[in-house]
């Protein structure tokens, strides 16, 4: 029996050491990475072992996205050439990325490499940089030597500002990259679909990216700018992962506020709406703001408008209450409700009232009007319909009358 025993425990340890042995035939050799930016990405290196190789794999686990199992057969000598698509299968601009090889032998034994990183940075430019505690400064405009000292200053002020309305700390450090045309920064960013942003920020990876053309107007884009995407960062770290829950008029109406030069064209484009009575229902910016340039000015106006008149009536704290329930999964108008014990259609109707001076009757006329025209559109058609069956039984009952 103690012989069975040993015999066993022998073939065991023989096992063991075979399978770490089979483990450790498996080396990464070289693994590098090549970044293309917008096109593709390029993987190289060799696998060496002396087992035969039935599988390997990469994976590519981009931050805060799925992984990426990709498949594929090295060289016969084990040379790793790998190319992933990035126009067809797009990363967001400087994202961190994971990347780790796994190759499986005849064996059965799976072997998996370290775990690489590199920063999807674009690198179509020639960053000039200056970091600091708070913030990683990067910048491609030319011609100016000061540009970057005006840039560290408008980015404290800005921070003043936006934490002057919203008092929440910031994650550190925070990149923001400067591009010189607002054509280039929505290529990185891949807003087709806003051709006219000049900035856009990624909160949940402290990412800022804006637009800044050298010249005299320079500063004044910046002071715009920078605490407006600032204002998204100091949001996401009040909401967290619900911070795609609160309401676009609330997001973009804080950023607004935080603005040290605001957009000129806000006051008109609002006091236009008003005059012509084409003011936008808040309720219809829950979600988005129109897509068309004069669409989405109005929204940014009137979302900037009300979220002033909501910090002025109930303050910062106010702010944070609201952020609160709709972290708690409220929807747009029961987040309202409950931050404020008032309804956002009465709130709106305070705002046009106080803040641009609409008649409350004029209001309340232009909210109802519709159901009054559909009221008449099928009451009239219906009278109109009835009158004849009406006429015949007053004839009828006439001629009963005179028998």
């Amino acid at each position: 029996m103690r012989l069975l025993a040993t015999l066993t425990l022998l073939i065991s340890s023989l096992f063991s050491l075979g399978f770490r042995w089979l483990q450790a035939d498996v080396e990464f050799v070289n693994i590098t990475h090549t970044v293309v930016f917008g096109e593709r990405l390029e993987f190289s290196g060799a696998i060496e072992t002396r087992a035969a190789v039935v599988e390997v794999v990469l994976f590519l686990k981009p931050f805060g996205a799925d992984t990426q199992v990709i498949p594929f057969k090295p060289a016969a000598d084990g040379t790793v050439n790998l190319t992933y698509d990035l126009e067809n299968k797009p990363l967001r601009a400087f994202t961190p990325v994971d990347y780790w090889y796994q190759v499986k032998l005849e064996s059965g034994v799976e072997s998996s490499s370290p775990v690489y990183t590199f920063l999807y940075e674009d690198n179509r430019f020639d960053w000039q940089r200056q970091d600091s505690a708070t913030f990683k400064l990067a910048w491609a405009t030319t011609g100016d030597p000061n540009f970057g000292a005006a840039l560290q200053n408008s980015v404290q002020d800005s921070l003043k500002a936006a934490q002057a309305i919203l008092p929440a700390a910031l994650p550190t450090p925070v990149r923001i990259y400067v591009y010189p045309t607002a054509q280039e920064m929505q290529s990185a960013a891949r807003l087709a679909a806003a051709p006219w942003a000049a900035g856009h920020a990624s909160p949940d990876m402290g990412v800022i990216l804006i637009s800044i053309t050298p010249g005299p107007d320079a500063r004044a884009e910046m002071e715009r700018q920078l605490p407006h995407e600032i204002m998204h960062i100091l949001e996401y770290q009040v909401a967290g992962s619900a911070y795609n829950q609160l309401p676009t008029w609330l997001l973009e109406g804080l950023a607004s506020n935080a603005e040290l030069y605001p957009n000129p064209d806000y006051q008109s484009v609002l006091q236009k709406a008003v005059d012509e009575h084409n003011l936008l229902p808040l309720s219809a910016l829950c979600q988005d703001f129109p897509r068309e340039l004069s669409g989405a000015l109005l929204g940014y106006a009137q979302s900037g408008s009300f979220v002033r008149f909501l910090i002025e009536n109930f303050g910062s704290s106010g702010i944070l209450n609201l952020m609160n329930r709709y972290a708690d999964g409220l929807n747009c108008e029961a987040g309202v409700q409950a931050a404020f014990n008032s309804s956002l259609q009465l709130l709106e109707t305070r705002w046009q009232q106080e803040f641009l001076g609409l008649n409350a009757g004029l209001t309340a006329w232009k909210q109802v009007w519709p159901y009054f025209l559909l009221a008449f559109l099928v009451i009239v058609p219906l009278g109109l319909s009835i009158l004849p069956i009406l006429r015949k039984r007053q004839e009828i009952r006439g001629t009963n009358d005179e028998r």
